[in-house]
């Protein structure tokens, strides 16, 4: 199968608009390790000449945008690597088998699969009108529902008319390579919010934010970190803390602002590489699904950086990150934001302990079977892969 025009006119923009500079192989040690410029890749893949290690190493690219902070004619390198992805999907070069997972647009992935498997439901705060969608990201719902629904009720006492969707933004498949099928999903949420009445949404996740103000334009998109600010909260202790800025913060630097003034009543340290400059935690580009040493060897790299500024703890305001670095950091050093704002503690032991449990015995084998009959969600345009 042919690329679509959409994905083959950006490689070619990118290979026409990259100097050959090198500057961003010198930020990013994947990039160098490959030897080759965006530029070239971007030749590579448009031409149709990829080899197995180019391909490997596309699926391997956190998407962190780091590289991005360092050219000089304002290219973000991540862009072209996703959209690399979603050549090389529609030319059958990468597996979509590989990341059955994260289909987040089918009715079992590995979300939906999570909170079945441990009766995690929110039927209770589902609303057909509102005026304000709260929105708190798939990772948030499913790993932290009680903290979750703290902050549902935290907004409804601010005076807001709040519905609730424990949906994924679609990020998972843009970064697969799935950019069409994500922004069918979001499709749908547009329509569910103009059938409820809404016109502004709520998120607590930094990804979230990003992807939803680039695609939901004709809404108003509010952080809760944000509102929390504008509410007076400010956290008040001892504990030294640092904070793990999202890759998508390093663009305006949002979320990280607003996460150090509601923590300034501890002593904040920071890492070497923060805001704009700060590096992947491991969950970035959905790198897990094909190649989990990698992953983890990146949460360890960030995790190298917190111990070297002696904090006490490690705070992010996005769950993913938080779930990644917590799996290799010793127990209760990795937190989210919202858990020192609300007084609420995630057990992050526990959800590591789930998510290897939800593959075992009986429940295993069940959920392997809902796997394999997932289907889309969406309305489709066209046929499905």
């Amino acid at each position: 199968m042919l690329m679509n025009d959409k994905a083959s006119n950006r490689l070619k923009q990118f290979g026409d608009e990259c100097i050959q500079c090198s500057a961003c192989l010198q930020t990013c040690p994947w990039l160098d390790d490959l030897g080759l410029t965006p530029g070239e890749i971007a030749g590579q893949v448009l031409n149709g000449y990829v080899n197995e290690e180019v391909v490997q190493a596309i699926q391997r690219c956190s998407l962190c945008g780091l590289c991005s902070q360092t050219c000089p004619v304002n290219l973000d390198p991540s862009e072209l690597m996703q959209t690399s992805r979603e050549a090389l999907v529609q030319r059958g070069k990468i597996q979509l088998d590989d990341y059955d997972l994260m289909q987040v647009d089918r009715d079992w992935n590995f979300f939906s699969l999570y909170r079945s498997t441990f009766g995690i439901q929110f039927d209770d705060l589902y609303a057909d009108k509102y005026d304000t969608l709260f929105f708190p990201g798939c990772t948030l719902a499913s790993y932290a529902p009680e903290l979750t629904r703290t902050i549902h009720t935290w907004l409804q006492q601010q005076g807001m008319q709040v519905g609730f969707s424990e949906m994924c933004c679609g990020k998972p498949l843009a970064s697969i390579g799935l950019e069409d099928r994500a922004v069918q999903l979001l499709d749908g949420l547009r329509e569910q919010l103009n059938a409820a009445g809404a016109t502004k949404l709520v998120t607590a996740c930094p990804n979230c934010l990003h992807l939803l103000q680039e695609h939901l334009k004709d809404f108003e998109l509010l952080s809760l970190y944000d509102l929390l600010r504008e509410a007076g909260v400010q956290v008040q202790g001892e504990e030294r803390l640092t904070i793990h800025d999202s890759c998508p913060d390093r663009y305006d630097l949002a979320a990280g602002k607003q996460v150090r003034a509601l923590l300034s009543g501890h002593p904040l340290l920071e890492m070497e590489h923060h805001g704009r400059e700060t590096i992947c935690c491991g969950s970035g580009g959905i790198v897990s699904m094909i190649d989990p040493a990698l992953s983890e060897q990146r949460a360890h790299e960030r995790m190298a950086e917190f111990s070297a500024t002696g904090a006490d703890r490690c705070v992010t305001a996005c769950m993913s990150c938080a779930h990644r670095l917590a799996r290799v950091a010793p127990e209760g050093t990795v937190v989210h934001c919202l858990e020192l704002v609300f007084a609420t503690h995630v057990d992050y032991a526990q959800m590591a302990a789930n998510v290897q449990a939800m593959w075992e015995g009986e429940w295993g084998a069940y959920n392997l079977y809902r796997l394999s009959q997932a289907k889309l969600v969406t309305k489709e345009k066209g046929t499905e892969e």
